[in-house]
């Protein structure tokens, strides 16, 4: 079936962009699912039920659920929402789902991700999304919405008008989707984000608001200043007090929001520490000593959480 737009990925960051979708007025929204049980799931639900908690009201989501592995639309838009290391099992999906000449647009936490589909996706074209809101998927079925309402996107190797003509659509729902030329800025913007927010949560096992602590903001400004120097490498100067301050401000706007990482350990999941923190090492090795650190303890509590599920 011909599509506008498809969603690859049903969890919290898919479920929230499919209300804006609905909200926007498109009526047929395929979602892809890796898990068959979630695609009965839901389509026994006849959609998602998207908790706002902004606005404090419950809606159903009328999408269309399918399976990732019988890629059946054809779609002129697709977001990838998955969590970044399942990013490659999406790749042959992705490929016959896009038509030719169209856009997939990447939203993943992290470096690696859009690197990857780059080089894979060679019939259309490729942009990489920053996205800024609070969710928090509870069950295959109901996705909870806590705050924020920003995703900003652009190509790196092309340009793409699409992504204007995405925004257009998407304003009239209620989402600020923003175009822009440079996404690997906001893209390390946001990495800076993740590293401290996504790190002091998952160890702590706490909101959000734990980062505003005392004893958190001195664990972020020493994350941050190893993060200043892998930017650095790459073109990308940072100040630290301004990084520490946009942190905190985005912290606010979510301060009762649990972390996706969080949520990954607490339902035994894999992390994307790898493509965070670890992203960080990868860059500075032995010179970023907190950024390691942190990434083995992640890994301690995956080990640990998994084994418990």
């Amino acid at each position: 079936m011909n599509s506008e737009i498809c969603i690859i990925g049903g969890g919290a960051v898919g479920g929230v962009l499919a209300y804006y979708l609905y909200k926007s007025g498109v009526d047929y929204i395929p979602v892809y699912y890796s898990n068959i049980d979630s695609v009965k799931e839901v389509s026994r639900n006849k959609g998602i039920n998207v908790v706002d908690r902004v606005h404090g009201f419950e809606v159903v989501v009328p999408i269309t659920p399918r399976w990732i592995q019988n890629p059946i639309d054809k779609c002129r838009f697709i977001f990838n929402a998955v969590k970044a290391y399942q990013v490659p099992s999406t790749l042959a999906s992705m490929k016959k789902l896009l038509e030719p000449g169209g856009v997939v647009l990447m939203l993943q936490n992290g470096f690696g991700s859009l690197e990857l589909v780059e080089e894979q996706v060679v019939h259309g074209k490729v942009a990489g999304g920053v996205v800024y809101y609070g969710a928090e998927r509870i069950s295959p079925t109901t996705i909870a919405y806590t705050g924020g309402n920003t995703i900003i996107a652009g190509c790196r190797k092309t340009i793409c008008p699409e992504i204007i003509e995405l925004s257009r659509l998407l304003r009239l729902g209620g989402l600020d989707f923003r175009y822009t030329n440079d996404i690997d800025y906001y893209r390390w913007l946001k990495l800076a984000l993740n590293s401290v927010v996504n790190s002091i949560t998952a160890i702590t096992s706490s909101k959000n608001k734990i980062v505003l602590e005392v004893e958190a903001q001195e664990l972020a400004r020493q994350i941050l200043i190893e993060f200043i120097e892998a930017a650095r490498l790459k073109g990308y100067n940072f100040e630290l007090d301004k990084l520490l301050e946009y942190i905190n401000r985005n912290v606010r706007i979510v301060a009762e929001n649990t972390s996706s990482m969080l949520q990954d350990l607490t339902r035994g999941s894999k992390t994307e520490i790898d493509y965070l923190n670890g992203y960080i090492v990868s860059l500075l090795g032995e010179k970023a000593p907190v950024n390691k650190a942190i990434t083995l303890l992640v890994k301690l509590l995956e080990k640990t959480r998994q084994s418990r599920h």
